[in-house]
């Protein structure tokens, strides 16, 4: 194990982990995922029931969830994470000076030119988010009308 002088060695060693492998993990994730809503969308038509119940809004907010996760992971490990920015840039045949670094939007540009970051991360990114946050409102919206038709009757 590798120890930090503050003591942080095993939470960095853990994030170092989901954005390494987070290009790999990800797809997984989704199409789990979109199997199992796609599964309950068709098991809720052949019942003749609403699909679109709170548990299957809060599998659909996940799968914003892993879509997200999946473009960023891939959105930094498009850059230097493991060597300095000059000699990355260098590699890829972009001039190293003006390297410039953003989390977010994720984007890593060599000089003028050189965007290193896929132009479908920052989409993906923003799109899995959005999906999340309005599948998780939906969720709660259905939550509380079924309570209250509930407390009505």
């Amino acid at each position: 194990m590798i120890e930090t002088a503050s003591g942080a060695g095993d939470a960095s060693m853990v994030l170092v982990g989901l954005a390494f492998f987070g290009p790999y993990i990800a797809p997984v994730l989704f199409l789990i995922g979109a199997v199992v809503v796609v599964r309950r969308v068709v098991l809720a038509r052949r019942e003749r029931c609403s699909p679109l119940d709170a548990g299957a809004l809060v599998r659909l907010s996940l799968l914003g969830v892993c879509a997200a996760y999946w473009a960023f992971s891939t959105g930094l490990m498009s850059g230097p994470m493991w060597t300095s920015a000059r000699k990355y840039c260098n590699a890829r045949g972009f001039p190293a000076d003006g390297v410039v670094t953003r989390t977010f939007p994720v984007s890593v540009r060599c000089g003028p030119d050189g965007e290193l970051v896929p132009s479908w991360v920052n989409p993906v990114l923003v799109g899995g988010l959005v999906l999340a946050l309005a599948a998780l409102g939906a969720a709660a919206v259905t939550v509380y009308r079924a309570r209250r038709r509930a407390s009505v009757s």
